[in-house]
């Protein structure tokens, strides 16, 4: 019955070695699936749908007249850098908005700092004196 159900991946010529390699690997996920550490299975679904992107750019590139005269490991590494590109982005924008974050809580900080005469204690809201 699984000759026939697997029939359009060529099941039938599996050795056993391949049959148990490839059930370990469907039992461990189901396991996983079962666990509670089932959280990483999104990084392993995630590097799949990485790695597919990455498959994409690299395909795009090849009908490219002029990367399609590189090797195919030189395409692979333009699709990750080409791919890494809105992380790169998003650190950017991460970076210029934190520096402007920055300067806003400074400037928060010396308008209260300001607030304060000198010598006088500072307290927190919820401070109960000892002795009265």
């Amino acid at each position: 019955m699984a000759m026939t159900i697997f029939s359009f991946i060529g099941v039938e010529m599996w050795s056993s070695s391949a049959w148990l390699g490839y059930s370990l690997l469907a039992g461990m996920i189901v396991a996983l699936a079962l666990s509670s550490q089932r959280w990483l299975l999104l990084y392993l679904f995630g590097g799949m749908v990485y790695w597919l992107a990455v498959e994409m750019i690299q395909n795009i590139l090849v009908g490219r007249p002029m990367l399609s005269a590189l090797s195919e490991w030189h395409r692979y590494v333009i699709a990750m850098g080409i791919s890494w590109l809105p992380l790169a982005g998003w650190v950017l924008y991460r970076a210029l908005r934190y520096e402007d974050v920055s300067h806003a809580v400074s400037r928060q900080r010396e308008l209260e700092a300001a607030r304060y005469v000198e010598h006088t204690p500072v307290y927190d809201d919820d401070y109960k004196p000892r002795f009265h």
